[in-house]
């Protein structure tokens, strides 16, 4: 089976986000062959980060064609069950079986006191939660759209506990990390941890340019921007950025450094950052560009091998 690649899309209100360049963005992913296009959720942002991913999904699936379409993650005890049952029922049907249930447990103070949610039982939330759904979907409840296709479930984890709980409850693990080195960490935890792991998404930082240095700065202040925003979920300290510790130069390099990633960590799908903050629109199409022509295949010739 051949490597998928797909996008993670940042939604925020800066750039005419959520009407136009960002949407435009996942037209030309959809056009290029990207597999999936995967929407986080974040709730009190400074910077109106993205707070309905669910509802940005029926957005995206009225404007493409073949791009699966999937939460990355939705923050499971943060919703009703029955409520995200509903809704990705509805999604499956207008996208004709394109979504995918991206789901994780969360980890911000500040959301689950908004919410009212029990952050100490973040993890049993999640598992019954996930439960709920499935029987919903299989008509164990009254609920009404029924999907017209099975709806995959995949979970993210980071901790140990984290990643045997979304193992066992997900068809399938999601990973996110800015950095190889730290997705591969991952990868050998997931092993550590669970016998028979089910496929795996890794999700990170990708910027591409045939100017090494022109790809560095476009990204840069972007990763500085994000990795301060995680800190601050966490109440922690953003580590130091260093160039090569990221997916980011020429699409030779890129490439060679994929194919080492794909080898350690076995992934199916591997979804990059597809603009990051303060990076331009123009930037962004660039870089997917050469992602497309030049990285893919060479990471799907390598793989090969």
């Amino acid at each position: 089976m051949a490597v998928e690649f797909g996008v993670l899309v940042d939604v925020r209100e800066a750039g005419a986000g959520y009407s136009g360049e960002r949407v435009e963005e996942v037209v030309v992913a959809d056009q290029l062959g990207f597999a999936g296009a995967w929407l986080s959720e974040h709730h009190l942002t400074a910077d109106g980060a993205l707070p309905s991913p669910l509802v940005m999904a029926g957005v995206l699936a009225g404007r493409t064609a073949r791009i699966r379409i999937g939460t990355n993650v939705l923050v499971l005890p943060l919703h009703h069950p029955l409520r995200v049952a509903e809704d990705a029922a509805v999604l499956d049907l207008v996208s004709g079986g394109r979504f995918v249930l991206g789901v994780g447990q969360g980890y911000a103070e500040r959301e689950f006191a908004a919410f009212g949610a029990d952050r100490r039982r973040r993890g049993a939330l999640l598992e019954e939660r996930v439960e709920a759904i499935r029987r919903a979907w299989a008509g164990d409840l009254s609920v009404t759209p029924r999907p017209g296709h099975r709806i995959p479930i995949y979970a993210a984890g980071v901790t140990a506990a984290g990643l045997r709980r979304a193992a066992r409850v997900g068809d399938g693990v999601i990973i996110y990390c800015a950095t190889p080195a730290d997705l591969i960490a991952r990868r050998r935890l997931l092993d550590e941890v669970v016998d028979e792991p089910p496929p795996l998404i890794c999700t990170g930082i990708m910027q591409v340019d045939e100017d090494a240095d022109r790809a560095w700065a476009d990204a840069a202040p972007g990763i500085a921007y994000l990795e301060g925003e995680i800190a601050s979920y966490g109440g922690t300290e953003p580590p130091a950025l260093r160039r090569e510790d990221y997916l980011i130069g020429t699409p030779d390099d890129v490439a060679n450094r994929l194919i080492e990633l794909h080898a350690a960590t076995r992934f199916v799908q591997f979804a990059h950052w597809l603009r990051l903050p303060t990076v331009s629109h123009e930037a962004a199409l660039r870089s997917l560009e050469f992602v497309s022509a030049r990285v893919i295949p060479a990471v799907r010739a390598g793989a090969g091998r």
